[in-house]
C-alpha cells in the first residue's frame, strides 16, 4: 500500500493543479481591461468607425454578442461545457460576450453610466471580421453603435 501512496498523492496534486489552471482563465479579465482602458483613455474619435477588434486590440475571437439588460442571454457554453450565465443582473449594465469556436471566452460588463448599449440591434451576433463600431454622443454619455458588417 505504501508503494502506491506517493504516486496517488502526486496524481491528485497534478489533477488539482490542472483543473485550477483551466478554471482560472485570464482572457476574460484581459479583454475587459483592454476595452475599459481604451474607453477611458480616449484612444478613439467620436463618430469615426473602427473595427471592434482594433478598438480593444484583441483578435482571438470569432463572434460577439450584445447582451442587453432586458433580454435573455444567448444559449452559449463555456470552455468547460457548462451553460453560460451572463453577469447582467439589472438595468444599470449590459455586456459584450466574445465567442471563439462556439465557446464563451470573455465577457465585458459595461455600466450604462460609462457607455450606453447600441439601439436597434437586429443581429443576434456580429462576426469579428466585419464588426465595425462607432461611439456617438448620447447626452452625458457615449453610445456604442454597430455601423457595419
Amino acid at each position: 500500500m505504501n508503494r502506491f501512496k506517493s504516486p496517488m498523492i502526486v496524481f491528485a496534486f497534478v489533477a488539482i493543479a490542472i483543473s485550477v489552471a483551466i478554471s482560472i482563465d485570464y482572457t476574460d479579465t484581459y479583454v475587459a481591461d483592454r476595452f475599459h482602458k481604451t474607453l477611458t483613455s480616449g484612444q478613439y474619435e467620436v463618430g469615426v468607425p473602427i473595427s471592434l477588434d482594433r478598438f480593444i486590440e484583441y483578435y482571438d475571437w470569432d463572434r460577439v454578442y450584445v447582451v442587453l439588460p432586458v433580454e435573455e442571454a444567448p444559449e452559449l457554453k463555456t470552455r468547460v461545457g457548462l451553460p453560460y450565465r451572463n453577469s447582467v443582473k439589472d438595468n444599470t449594465s449590459w455586456s459584450l460576450v466574445f465567442v471563439k469556436a462556439d465557446y464563451v471566452i470573455a465577457e465585458v460588463p459595461i455600466k450604462r453610466s460609462v457607455l450606453e448599449y447600441p439601439l436597434g440591434i437586429t443581429d443576434e451576433f456580429h462576426d469579428r471580421w466585419s464588426t465595425i463600431i462607432t461611439l456617438v454622443e448620447a447626452g452625458d454619455v457615449l453610445r456604442m453603435e454597430f455601423v457595419g458588417q
